[in-house]
């Protein structure tokens, strides 16, 4: 997949057909629209092609805004999905007061040469977020486009979106979120050196130097830790440590079951399955071991019930 983040030095004589928005997540509804994306360029002989932003524009006017995805991630997935282009649009002042219809002059139809433009159902563009879809099917007429609106997706009459997902991952309740996403939620790092508290306890972990923006709810989570493509059963925690005297800094440790390898430097992927129970200040070690011992016996029978 081709990658351009400078519009400037961009030029095709190809047809596209050009999806746009922002995509965090990657979910089952942005899975729908890319899906519709690939399909109507096969049919119609047109290059699929996704115009996103960065920064996300609601972080760009000041919400503090956790993403859900890395862009080394979305970019994958959407390699992934068949997608042949990828515009990468820098998101300012300037561009947010973009009349909407400029934008799709001048962005959509000469620069990305669209032949179909497809967009979610509540989707908004230009200065004040006054271009939508019916504005898109006004301006197609006008200049020789279609619109397309792929509708909401929902899942047990809930709407799949990005805000209800982080809100799940807010709460702990990394199941609903991994149902939205059609995948589990996992957290993305290199392995780094610790404190070596797992291991004196009896449960050496592997520490993750991660990348997320949103960490999900502190506490123990039943996990897959995924090493050279290599899927690990094990059980992570999220937290400060509290019955420990370290900082107050929020740490992604993972016990992998059966595991001795030497994994210091490599890239992981932690896919958080279950919540199990918070993290807790325990009055001792021997306390700690004990609720350790329970957490990993626990997580051993859920992979057996769920056939993992």
């Amino acid at each position: 997949m081709q990658i351009i983040r400078n519009i400037d030095e961009f030029f095709t004589e190809k047809p596209h057909a050009v999806v746009l928005g922002n995509f965090d997540g990657f979910h089952l509804g942005h899975k729908a629209i890319t899906d519709r994306l690939c399909n109507i360029s096969r049919t119609k002989g047109l290059v699929p092609a996704v115009v996103t932003f960065q920064p996300h524009p609601m972080k760009f006017f000041g919400a503090d805004l956790k993403l859900i995805m890395t862009e080394d991630t979305k970019i994958k997935s959407f390699a992934d999905a068949g997608v042949e282009k990828m515009f990468i649009l820098e998101f300012s002042r300037k561009f947010a007061d973009i009349d909407p219809e400029v934008f799709v002059r001048e962005f959509v139809v000469k620069k990305f040469r669209a032949a179909v433009v497809i967009v979610g159902y509540d989707y908004h563009f230009g200065k004040g977020r006054k271009g939508d879809y019916n504005l898109l099917v006004t301006l197609g007429k006008k200049y020789g486009f279609t619109a397309v609106r792929v509708p909401q997706v929902t899942c047990g009459g809930i709407t799949v979106s990005s805000t209800n997902i982080r809100n799940f991952l807010k709460e702990g309740d990394v199941e609903k979120a991994g149902e939205f996403l059609g995948r589990p939620f996992f957290i993305e790092g290199t392995v780094v050196d610790g404190n070596k508290v797992g291991r004196q306890l009896g449960y050496p972990t592997a520490n993750i130097d991660f990348r997320n923006e949103l960490i999900p709810k502190a506490g123990i989570y039943i996990s897959i830790a995924v090493i050279d493509g290599v899927r690990h059963k094990s059980v992570t925690n999220i937290g400060r440590r509290p019955t420990f005297s370290f900082p107050d800094q929020m740490k992604v440790e993972t016990h992998i079951f059966d595991f001795h390898d030497d994994i210091y430097g490599k890239d992981v992927e932690i896919e958080l399955l279950k919540y199990v129970r918070p993290e807790e200040k325990f009055p001792n070690v021997e306390t700690l071991i004990k609720a350790i011992d329970e957490d990993c016996i626990l997580a051993k029978k859920w992979f057996e019930e769920n056939g993992c």
